[in-house]
């Protein structure tokens, strides 16, 4: 439901109102469990909130593939075995999945990888 949700304030120009949102899923969801499903998704910072009169207007902060990577990151960072769980990831990877990993840690160079500090 937080993909569907994510995939239509995505279509969205400028921020919108819960039952834009509601609206464009065809009446699919009752509007209080858009409103439970935008709210979990502003926990998990994937969406902005803005006050607008009595409502509040939402903007997506991430897509499905932010959502997807915002929990990975959580999980990661709470967990005390940071490089166990890292190395156990990457040894299960596929040939395929560790070739893009790769490349997209040779894009990103240096400076933009930083150790976890002492709040991660």
């Amino acid at each position: 439901m937080e993909a569907q949700v994510l995939a239509v304030l995505g279509s969205a120009t400028s921020p919108v109102a819960a039952t834009w949102v509601q609206e464009r899923l065809d009446g699919e969801l009752a509007y209080t469990t858009v409103i439970t499903i935008l709210t979990r998704l502003l926990g998990k910072q994937a969406v902005t909130r803005s006050r607008s009169g009595r409502s509040f207007l939402w903007t997506p902060v991430a897509d499905e593939a932010g959502l997807t990577a915002l929990r990975m990151r959580r999980l990661l960072d709470e967990r005390d075995d940071r490089d166990a769980v890292l190395s156990s990831f990457v040894s299960a990877l596929s040939p395929h999945d560790e070739r893009v990993l790769r490349s997209l840690l040779k894009d990103a160079g240096p400076e933009t990888r930083s150790e976890p500090g002492p709040e991660s």
